[in-house]
């Protein structure tokens, strides 16, 4: 094959890669040899993406690095091994199960919304996460989500290199997760089985270009003890290299440690130290260098990352010429000077924006420091993702897996390679099961035709998830907790209610299961219509809801409106507002869906929530007069307002309204049948004439049906109404 012919096979693999985060809802896992591009593809996917997406990664700094956030502050995860199933006897401290795990996550509503909004999760460093922490995201998600399918319906593009970094496990656990996994790499996780995850591993490297160098490369990265190779590199070989101008790479922080304290104690002129300015939340665990950076003028020094107009890049080497209040000079081996001043990195925290929809990032913390470390030696852990023009490999000692390739691969040819030490066969520790993984994974051969066939599923699923309601289920929950967790009046009841709107949302949510079946019928069924899809779905729409708003949000306009009599209970009134609030978002969506850009529904909506900043102030209006209070009753209730909403409204109680209704209907201003139903009115009457000299409490003894006593006071001023009128 030419090269114009690789570079063109090369790009295509690369766009389709692209091609499936952006326009399909598969799982894709990104891989690559060191070098590949993995990193700047995915910058290309969040700039262009139009899903909702966050990014994670497995530690503090590599989530810094990737610009999000670590897993286990976005999902709540204990620093404890997850087990996928009940499983008794261990040890708590270390151990949870699916029961311990979901108990620990008390999700704010301001999280839940994001994992409800959430349709792309990226996680980089993908190899460091163990096979327990890729099921607990995946039940986390289920759970979260009301959803059954892996990671609760999110696509996931996960990334890195299962030849270099892998997963850490404490041994004072290793015994019991060897029970449950092959294996603590991700690949071996329950869910990785039903995730269909389609593996796409970049193949061009960018860092070498010289193709002997590579070759050595692959080799080292697939394990293969080749004695040519071994000889190949012990050339480089060098008893007394000289570590002033170039950097050390080894396997031990110490010896890194000593090399550049050694080197900084040479130089005569005076020490400096620079502290880094830390403002908002920004733990000490995610800090991208030391807080407390030591240098001298004539130190050798590395950038720490790159320079937004290319000026640096994360890796260069240089070493200091002058060192002023506000700036440090650094001369580079082309004898370029450089001004480096501080730079900021931020911590950066995920929200979901109510006007747009849309997750976005709010800064919440800030390391501001110079971009710089001492680099006369660095660790090879420390050098993941640099690149260097000339390295000296120091790597005497244990060796772990994947971690001579790392080193390696830091380097940008063979030439600009010494070792200080030889390397041995026995230095190329390659996991095997890495490698059984990787040979499994054949490539597909029909890969153009699965991305046909992903994209018309990727549309199909984005109409039909419109129809889907879990979002309200997963509101009730957290609302149920809340009201676990604090003292409110009548709290039993309060639990009821929940319980009683869970039960009224199953019924929903069946019909809406057995829609969503049909649609995807219908969808597929060539003879159907586009109009056809449109009409149906517009009735569904006016199905749904009206559904909701009777048998949920009804009920809620109820329970905050006798609440909101109720003292020292704003809190609990807030978070009945958040629920409103969600499931008026339900609705609201479920009207501005589009089939092939074309509403569904086409009349005006029947259900619209009024803006409650003026809901606030009109609480806050003065009391009205005893005339204008019935006045402004039979106003909101002519302009569709249900009587629970109106006593919200009003912030007056609903029996108050009521009596307002009795007396509407007893001057004939609301007819009965506006809030009763016919034959339920016709039945009540007959009863309320036979018996007109017992009280209210008698009364509704004697009737045959269950009736509120507000019912009962229509019934009666119905009764006058029409006495009134013979």
């Amino acid at each position: 094959m030419s090269s114009t012919e690789q570079n063109k096979e090369i790009n295509v693999e690369r766009d389709l890669a692209k091609e499936f985060v952006l326009n399909t809802s598969c799982n894709i896992f990104l891989t690559g040899k060191a070098g590949t591009g993995k990193t700047t593809l995915l910058k290309e996917v969040l700039e262009e993406t139009e899903k909702n997406y966050l990014v994670v990664a497995p530690t503090g700094v590599a989530a810094i690095n990737a610009g999000g956030i670590t897993i286990h502050s976005l999902l709540l995860l204990p620093l404890k091994t997850f087990l996928p199933i009940k499983y008794s006897n261990l040890d708590a401290d270390l151990f949870c199960d699916q029961a311990q795990l979901a108990k620990h996550q008390k999700f704010s509503r301001e999280k839940l919304d994001l994992l409800l909004e959430l349709e792309l999760l990226v996680i980089d460093e993908i190899s460091m996460v163990r096979a327990d922490v890729f099921d607990a995201i995946d039940y986390t998600l289920r759970r979260i989500r009301k959803n059954p399918l892996p990671f609760g319906g999110v696509q996931l593009m996960v990334i890195g290199d299962l030849f270099q970094l892998s997963p850490v496990v404490k041994h004072n656990v290793e015994q019991e997760l060897a029970q449950f996994y092959k294996s603590p790499y991700f690949f071996d996780a329950y869910v990785w089985q039903s995730s269909k995850m389609l593996q796409v591993e970049l193949q061009k490297v960018y860092r070498q270009e010289e193709q002997e160098f590579v070759d050595i490369l692959n080799s080292i990265r697939e394990g293969s003890r080749d004695q040519l190779v071994v000889d190949k590199l012990n050339e480089k070989f060098d008893r007394s290299p000289d570590y002033s101008d170039v950097i050390t790479l080894t396997t031990h922080n110490r010896k890194a440690d000593a090399i550049n304290n050694d080197e900084l104690e040479k130089l005569d002129s005076p020490k400096k130290t620079l502290l880094a300015k830390v403002s908002g939340k920004f733990p000490s665990s995610a800090y991208p260098t030391t807080e407390k950076i030591i240098l001298k003028k004539g130190a050798q020094v590395m950038f720490i990352r790159n320079h937004p107009e290319e000026l640096y890049y994360n890796g260069k080497i240089g070493k200091i010429t002058r060192i002023g209040e506000t700036n440090i000079t650094i001369k580079t081996s082309e004898g370029t000077s450089i001004l480096v001043e501080k730079v900021d990195w931020k911590n950066m925290k995920y929200r979901l924006d109510e006007a747009s929809g849309k997750i976005e990032q709010d800064e919440i913390g800030t390391f501001t420091q110079y971009p710089l470390r001492l680099a006369w030696a660095v660790t090879v852990h420390k050098s993941q993702g640099l690149t260097f023009d000339n390295v000296i490999l120091d790597l005497e000692g244990s060796f772990a897996s994947g971690q001579m390739y790392v080193a390696l691969s830091r380097c940008r040819s063979l030439e600009g390679l010494s070792l200080s030490t030889k390397i041995k066969l026995s230095n190329i520790i390659v996991d095997q099961r890495v490698v059984r993984f990787t040979a499994s994974k054949s490539s597909d051969q029909d890969i153009e035709n699965r991305l046909k066939e992903e994209k018309r599923i990727y549309e199909e699923q984005t109409f039909k998830k419109r129809y889907a309601l879990g979002k309200i289920s997963a509101n009730l929950d957290l609302w149920r907790s809340v009201i676990l967790d604090k003292e409110i009046p009548n709290q039993a009841d309060c639990l009821l209610l929940v319980d009683d709107l869970h039960s009224e949302f199953y019924k929903i949510e069946q019909v809406a299961n057995t829609f969503s079946k049909r649609l995807e019928m219908m969808i597929q069924d060539r003879s159907v219509t586009d109009k056809h899809i449109v009409e149906r779905s517009g009735k569904a729409v006016e199905y749904f809801t009206n559904e909701i708003h009777e048998k949920i949000l009804e009920k809620l306009f109820i329970h905050g409106a006798e609440y909101s009599v109720k003292s020292g209970i704003k809190g609990y009134l807030n978070e009945l507002d958040d629920v409103e609030n969600s499931i008026w978002k339900v609705i609201e969506k479920l009207y501005n869906i589009k089939y092939k850009e074309e509403l569904v529904f086409k009349s005006d909506p029947r259900h619209v929530r009024k803006d409650i900043k003026k809901r606030k102030k009109q609480k806050l209006k003065p009391k009205a007069a005893k005339g204008e209070t019935y006045k402004l009753t039979l106003e909101m209730f002519h302009n569709g307002i249900s009587i629970a909403m109106i006593a919200k409204e009003r912030g007056l109680a609903i029996g108050t309204i009521e009596t307002h209704v009795s007396k509407l209907i007893k001057e004939g201003k609301i007819s009965i049948f506006e809030v009763m139903k016919e034959k339920k009115v016709e039945k009540a009457l007959k009863i309320a004439n036979v018996y007109t000299d017992l009280n209210y409490t008698e009364l509704i003894q004697r009737m045959p049906f269950k009736m509120s006593f507000g019912e009962l006071r229509w019934i009666t001023a119905h009764r006058d109404f029409l006495e009134g009128n013979k």
